[in-house]
């Protein structure tokens, strides 16, 4: 009996032993095998340590996120999808099909491709950097499609009449093209971000304008005339410079003429002869101006001064800048001329641009507006008098007559 009681009190001890250990051992089991739940606050801070190590500046957006990543790395990917309403699963670090398909919903609704994976462009949402975003798509894909091309070239390009006409363009003894106009485009092409280039490929006015018409060029800016036949294929911007249309009358001509008739009664009749530059705004004016007149188109401006001066013509039509520095530099010409400055006309000078560039139009506007410098004439004259003619062109201008 004693030996069967120290054999039962054995057994006991055993069971007592195996269940002991049943409880203790229990709660590890369950604890490994059971998903952690952490704090938001808890989560980011171990995701941020870990991703300190691997990448110094996560917000830097260089930081990629992939299904390659360490668990922590994921873990705050499932905590700011989480956050944002888009992942309702374990913060597991485990990319699984409820991740997936959290970064696929949360790609959908903010517009970009659904894939599941999260690129750059997605980390950079999730991190709350869509400023970030947006800036790269303003500077990129987000432009219209005439501003876009300019800013992808990196270039304006800017059609300038071949021909000199200070103060609005010309070169100066150095080389350098100068001048009213040239100023403006430098200073738009510095507004867009991109250089300047100056195409004076076009001999006349009008072939500036059919330069922007073409294509060829981005806008024009070259002391061009506001005119409806223009304005049919191609757009004008707001005028920087309005002025007023001129007359060069040859003195003695004028006199055999008029035969003492009332000046304004004779222009307004006008049925000489009249010098334009060909392919100008000017010939276009003159006939509806003077639609009795002859007219004589001159390739230049120097030519058509001297045919007026050989009496060949009676007047030289064109804007009062041009004849104001008639009388300014070529003084000893200007006594074969009587001037006139007809005040009921106008003369709108405006940039050009490609009738489809809306967007361009409107940035042009916008930059005329703000750098409005209201230009006059005489101020040009002033601003630029040393792109005006020298006196040793009014002798040659003489001597060739």
């Amino acid at each position: 009996m004693k030996i069967l009681s120290n054999w039962k009190y054995n057994v006991l001890i055993l069971l007592a032993i195996c269940l002991g250990s049943v409880l203790i051992f229990t709660p590890l089991v369950k604890t490994q095998d059971a998903p952690i739940f952490l704090s938001s606050e808890s989560l980011g801070n171990r995701a941020q340590l870990r991703i300190a190590e691997t990448v110094p500046d996560s917000n830097n957006g260089d930081l990629g996120v992939t299904e390659a990543w360490g668990d922590y790395d994921i873990i705050e990917l499932q905590n700011r999808l989480q956050q944002k309403g888009y992942y309702l699963g374990a913060i597991d670090g485990i990319y699984g099909e409820q991740t997936r398909e959290a970064i696929s919903n949360f790609q959908l609704d903010i517009g970009l491709e659904s894939t599941g994976i999260v690129n750059q462009e997605t980390w950079e949402y999730l991190l709350g950097n869509a400023a970030v975003i947006a800036q790269k798509n303003q500077s990129s894909s987000s432009m219209s499609p005439d501003m876009q091309k300019i800013i992808d070239r990196g270039e304006l390009i800017v059609a300038i009449n071949q021909e000199d006409s200070p103060p609005f363009f010309a070169e100066n003894v150095d080389g350098e093209l100068i001048g009213l106009d040239v100023e403006i485009g430098r200073k738009i092409a510095k507004s867009l971000g991109v250089q300047v280039r100056f195409d004076r490929s076009a001999k006349t006015f009008n072939e500036v304008v059919n330069r922007v018409y073409k294509g060829d060029a981005d806008m024009a800016i070259s002391k061009l005339s506001q005119t409806l036949e223009r304005a049919k294929i191609i757009s004008f911007s707001h005028p920087y410079l309005t002025m007023r249309h001129g007359l060069l009358l040859n003195r003695l001509q004028l006199t055999q003429a008029t035969r003492n008739k009332d000046l304004v009664d004779f222009l307004r009749d006008f049925q000489g002869k009249i010098g334009v530059i060909n392919a100008s705004s000017y010939e276009i004016f003159a006939r509806a101006k003077f639609p009795k007149a002859t007219i004589i188109r001159y390739s230049n401006w120097e030519d058509l001064i001297r045919g007026a001066m050989r009496g060949d013509i009676l007047a030289a039509y064109r804007d009062e800048l041009e004849v104001k520095k008639i009388l300014i530099n070529y003084p000893n010409v200007a006594l074969n001329f009587q001037t006139v400055a007809l005040t009921d006309t106008q003369d709108p000078i405006a940039i050009a641009l490609p009738w489809s560039s809306n967007h361009l139009l409107q940035f042009v506007n916008l930059y005329l507006t703000m750098n409005d410098k209201k230009y006059t004439v005489s101020q040009l004259l002033e601003d630029y008098s040393d792109l005006l003619v020298s006196p040793s062109n009014s002798r040659q201008l003489t001597s060739q007559n």
